[in-house]
């Protein structure tokens, strides 16, 4: 089933490779963002709030998001209403803004008069505009406080207050859909060009790019605004704004499919950013995770994704910190790390159900796939409706859609396949209502849900037709790899049922091309991880260069005083050995953490190596049990059993191999324990044959483990088919015994008919004693057979590298 990724954050959605990377502004140390200057504090209120419209997916006003980030931060929203508004007097109203008490405004403007009266009747215009609901609340109020502001302006010819008073209006009406928006704002832009004024020519069109009520329609003009204001913004050297404009516009470059020019434009923000250094980039690295995801990378996600959560926690900016997890959880699962994916999921849910956030169902949908994967679908249903009830009912459409995913996916598990409908259903009309604003961002994981109804009910061919058009609907928000090989499960599984070895072929082949690339991802990962490595670097070799700048300008300066005493230069060269030997300690740590590190690589490729391996067997095995079902001939289906036999005996190496500490031995009790027990369940023999275990706690690497392995199955398969005919009962002997230090003894045994009279085993001819022979020299072993009160194989051969784990096995199976 595909796996939901939320459009909460535009359709968006840990190693230690980038510990080493600048994660926050050097020489950052808390304090109050309301201590900040106040083209800061705007800065701030503009992402944050901007980040909130984009979480709740353009469904909460941006008045209503300033007030709410406002409120997180401890700001007040004063540097936002009163932009452009010059007046030395204006930080003193701070007050009544922030206790939303109009009233003392205005009576404080019955007090003054004259030009004095233009400031305050703007900011009175400006609380209304920028008030939770303006456009539909408290037009009236603003239009008022405007009108009057530009009346008695008249007199006083105060072009940019009135040209803010305007753009405030217009901004109202642009919120609202009212074309007299357009009409105010062609008038500021036009007149301001005429003046040469490109503040404010910058700050209408900025005002209409951000403000205008975004529809299929609209998106256009939004993204002309926004790039012209960037660029206009940038020329007057307004570096907070232009980072504001830059983010704004790289969201809507996201939401039109533009990922190239939007992480162009994230990075610029970035990087002026860094320059001024702005320490509150959190908001910023989000967003590249967000596009870089959606490009398809895999290193820089997590890269910028523990950025932001470092940068966030260091400034105490709470807003993004439940996203930011779920960011990271998504990104561990996608890993297959699932652990990890699991505590952080945990740890955003119960941050969101705190918090009575109804967002909580993208993240608890990690959760519910895990629960109905486990076979708990009852108990995942349990969990979706009494985190319902905690937080309340899912407000935006990316919430309200995956809350019903969430319940078809626990439906389809528990076969509730009426109910499953009913939530397909509901999200299909949630998703063409969406496409309205936002495009199909998530129309593929309706059709899939519809396929795997269909298959549920036994409608194979309307359940293929829906798969396929997986690889068609234009849905950019849900085409992922581990989407795309998920999808290419379902088809198989569909030509399966429906006996369609064609079609089966061509789809396995497109899989096993998905399959490729993804282990090219690897190979990808390692060279951002270099990449990643060569940058930061660099970047330590600027600053170290630098640091030697100054320390031959402080040698200069020394020199020039020429009065120092010998003390004062021994005190200082004691004191710069005592920093080199530092810095050489610090050089050395990060060596073997980087060597450490490599090691952890190592481990986890061969450990993927091997699921794959395991992954790739198993296909053959069901392959095989498929082709079974349409052979008549016995000996033709005997050898395609022995086959599966064979071929699970290797899976379980590897299998073992992937979910071991250590992936380059094999613990032999355990693995010979599950190979006796699967065939013994193969043969069915219902009791009559027991297995006696006497293995001793050694570890073999995977090149002598597969061929042991490979001689016990057929040794196993010989005896479980001749040895107790007619229901005869009896027990199977299986022993692994050290001879000396590096020598094994394997012995297989029954007490059942023993071989025919006359038979001599060196001469006979049979694949599975021709292959155990040849396994028999690849250990560098002796196989030698004797029939005695039933039959003997023993293999005695010498153990490369031999290791002994805690893990014995002696009993009867």
């Amino acid at each position: 089933m595909f796996r939901f990724i939320s459009s909460g954050i535009l359709a968006l959605l840990l190693s230690g490779w980038y510990c080493s990377a600048q994660t926050a502004t050097p020489g950052y140390a808390y304090h109050p963002p309301s201590e900040d200057k106040l083209s800061w504090q705007r800065l701030n209120l503009w992402l944050s709030s901007t980040y909130i419209v984009v979480v709740k997916e353009g469904q909460v006003d941006h008045d209503t998001c300033l007030y709410l980030a406002s409120r997180s931060l401890g700001l007040s929203r004063l540097p936002v209403l009163a932009e452009g508004i010059a007046d030395g007097d204006l930080p003193r109203q701070t007050a009544w803004i922030d206790a939303q008490q109009p009233g003392t405004g205005v009576a404080l403007l019955s007090s003054i008069k004259g030009r004095k009266r233009l400031p305050l009747l703007a900011l009175l215009g400006a609380y209304y505009a920028f008030q939770p609901g303006s456009h539909t609340r408290y037009k009236d109020s603003v239009e008022y406080f405007v009108h009057q502001a530009i009346t008695e302006n008249e007199v006083f010819k105060d072009k940019k207050l009135g040209a803010q008073a305007l753009c405030l209006l217009g901004k109202v009406y642009v919120q609202a859909n009212d074309p007299k928006g357009d009409s105010i704002f062609n008038l500021v832009i036009n007149q301001a060009r005429r003046d040469r004024d490109k503040e404010t020519e910058a700050r209408a069109i900025a005002y209409r790019g951000i403000y205008t009520a975004p529809t299929q329609a609209s998106f256009q003009q939004k993204l002309t605004d926004l790039q012209t204001a960037a660029g206009l913004y940038q020329a007057l050297g307004n570096t907070e704004r232009e980072i504001n404009v830059l983010m704004d516009l790289g969201y809507m470059q996201v939401v039109t499919g533009q990922f190239q020019p939007a992480q162009e434009g994230f990075l610029k923000a970035l990087a002026l950013a860094e320059q001024i250094r702005y320490p509150y980039t959190h908001y910023i690295t989000d967003a590249l995770t967000m596009v870089t995801v959606y490009q398809g990378k895999f290193g820089e996600p997590f890269r910028y994704t523990l950025q932001s959560i470092e940068v966030a926690e260091n400034v105490r900016d709470s807003i993004g910190w439940v996203y930011f997890y779920s960011r990271l959880a998504f990104l561990y699962d996608a890993e297959g790390r699932m652990k990890e994916s699991m505590d952080m999921a945990h740890k955003a849910i119960d941050r969101f159900v705190a918090s009575r956030n109804p967002s909580v169902y993208n993240i608890l949908n990690l959760v519910i796939d895990q629960l109905c994967n486990e076979g708990r679908a009852a108990e995942a249903l349990d969990l979706v409706q009494r985190v319902s009830e905690a937080v309340g009912p899912a407000i935006t459409f990316s919430d309200q859609l995956v809350y019903h995913f969430s319940l078809a996916g626990c439906y389809l598990s528990l076969n509730r396949l009426d109910d499953a409908e009913v939530q397909i259903n509901i999200m299909d009309s949630l998703e063409t209502e969406a496409e309205r604003i936002r495009g199909p961002l998530s129309r593929s994981i309706v059709t899939d849900m519809y396929g795997h109804l269909y298959f549920k009910r036994g409608q194979y061919q309307k359940a293929r037709e829906f798969f396929e058009k997986q690889f068609t609907t234009p849905s950019f928000g849900q085409r992922t790899l581990v989407n795309d090989l998920n999808t290419y499960r379902s088809l198989l599984a569909a030509d399966s049922a429906l006996g369609d070895q064609a079609s089966g072929l061509f789809h396995y082949k497109k899989y096993t091309e998905l399959l490729d690339s993804n282990f090219r991802v690897t190979k990808i990962r390692q060279a951002e991880e270099l990449q990643v490595t060569y940058e930061t670097q660099e970047k330590e070799s600027q600053i170290a260069i630098l640091n030697q700048q100054a320390k031959q300008t402080q040698l200069v300066k020394n020199l020039t005083l020429g009065g120092i005493g010998a003390a004062i230069i021994i005190a200082f060269l004691l004191y710069r050995q005592s920093q080199n030997r530092k810095k050489n300690n610090a050089v050395i740590t990060f060596k073997n953490e980087q060597l450490q590190q490599l090691v952890n690589e190592k481990e986890w490729l061969l450990r993927e190596v091997h699921h794959r391996v395991k992954n790739n067997l198993q296909i053959i095995m069901s392959l095989l049990n498929s082709q079974s079902v349409y052979i008549n001939n016995d000996a033709a289906l005997t050898a395609i059993h022995d086959s599966q036999r064979r071929v699970h005996a290797i899976s379980l190496i590897h299998q073992k191999l992937y979910q071991s500490d250590n992936v380059s031995s094999i613990v032999m009790p355990l693995y010979i324990q599950e190979l006796a027990g699967y065939l013994e369940d193969g043969f069915d023999t219902d009791g009559r044959v027991t297995f006696a275990l006497d293995i001793e706690p050694v570890e073999l690497d995977v090149s002598q483990a597969i061929p042991l392995g490979l001689i016990i199955n057929e040794g196993i398969v010989n005896t479980l088919k001749y040895a107790f005919p007619d229901g005869r009962k009896g027990v199977v002997s299986i022993q692994l015994k050290r001879e000396t230090d590096n020598t094994l003894l394997l012995k297989i045994s029954d007490n059942g008919v023993g071989l025919p009279a006359g038979l001599d085993v060196s001469a006979h001819n049979s694949l599975g004693f021709n292959l155990m022979k040849g396994l028999a020299r690849q250990l560098n072993g002796d196989l030698r057979v004797d029939a005695a009160d039933g039959l003997i194989i023993t293999v005695r051969f010498i153990a490369g590298d031999l290791q002994f784990s805690d893990k014995e096995i002696s009993a009867h199976a």
